[in-house]
């Protein structure tokens, strides 16, 4: 019996190849695909070539096999009408099992997200029922050639109701790298529609989606915080990213600055351009710079009072140094 993924590629190809009935081969316990996909190539290309590649198999009594690695290969041999099909008989622990169907599936591309999410969530333990606990997420990204933070990702879908889930994908603009986004939002339905309809509409971006759903955490509309977003991504503001030691306030002000001083940016390089019209560029200067100056001013204060650093009264700062212009 192997265990702990002590099967190598090498180990399986030094065992016999045998010609199993194919009566006596089923699929395996595990089923971490509800669909096996289009197998019309597939089965035209053995009708045409023979198995090239045999499949992988443990025996689970006297008599019978199950499947570890060809499930798809199977089908198609079996709708084929053909009696015995080429495979590997290896012997090996569920674990190992689990983990060389995952790793097929996975490096294969043939997983649905939401499929690859829920084996992801089975190998760990993390569900009630179906709770194998086979290793933790740094392992198990290791085994399939995965970084944990895209092992996270995937399992993070399973906050989402399966059959809004599988809605969002089918919409065109939507990908699953949105709705792993949208999916930190999933225990406020209203807020998850919402957005999920706004991403495709609007076409918001990954990156912008990125940047709206804080803003939305902390409070804002979903529609300011979309276009925010947007603003941001096209003056390209780098992202703030949050440290232990700020909370969402801090990060709403810091983005806030930041997108008042790109803004004073563009405005001053809009400046020379106005500046040859006199009465205009005093305009601009005084109704337009000025007041987004004082702006900043005004972020960088509020940013103070926020750490305790200066003194305000009756809703006004007190600061000597402090211009309000409001």
């Amino acid at each position: 019996m192997i265990r702990n993924g002590g099967l190598t590629p090498e180990a399986l190809n030094s065992l016999p190849v045998l010609d199993l009935p194919v009566a006596l081969v089923h699929p395996s316990k595990f089923k971490l695909r509800r669909d096996l996909g289009d197998i019309v190539e597939l089965r035209e290309s053995i009708s045409t070539m023979g198995l090239l590649h045999p499949i992988i198999v443990r025996r689970d009594s006297d008599s019978q096999y199950e499947v570890v690695s060809g499930h798809r290969r199977l089908a198609s041999c079996r709708e084929l009408g053909m009696t015995t099909i080429r495979a590997i008989a290896a012997e090996m622990d569920d674990k190992t099992a689990f983990e060389i169907q995952l790793t097929e599936n996975v490096q294969r591309e043939s997983f649905a997200p939401l499929e690859e999410a829920r084996a992801f969530y089975t190998y760990l333990g993390l569900g009630r029922r179906k709770r194998l606990n086979y290793g933790s997420i740094s392992e198990l990204a290791r085994r399939i050639g995965k970084s944990q933070e895209y092992i996270s990702n995937r399992i993070r879908l399973l906050r989402l109701p399966a059959k809004l889930l599988e809605k969002m994908l089918a919409s065109e603009g939507f990908t699953v790298s949105h709705a792993e986004e949208i999916a930190v939002l999933a225990t406020n339905s209203r807020l998850v529609e919402s957005l999920s309809n706004m991403i495709v509409t609007k076409k918001l971006s990954v990156r912008e989606l990125e940047r709206a759903i804080p803003l939305i955490k902390s409070g804002t509309d979903v529609e300011l915080a979309v276009e925010l977003a947007r603003n941001e991504s096209r003056l390209r503001i780098k992202r703030e990213e949050k440290t232990y030691e700020d909370d969402s306030v801090e990060i709403l002000l810091k983005r806030t600055r930041r997108l008042l001083e790109s803004s004073l940016s563009y405005i001053d390089s809009a400046s020379v351009e106005i500046k040859e019209d006199r009465d205009l560029y005093e305009v601009w200067i005084e109704a337009v710079r000025m007041k987004i100056h004082d702006a900043v001013d005004g972020v960088i204060f509020c940013e103070k009072i926020k750490r305790g650093r200066a003194p305000v009264k009756d809703g006004r700062p007190t600061d000597e140094l402090f211009i309000w212009s409001g």
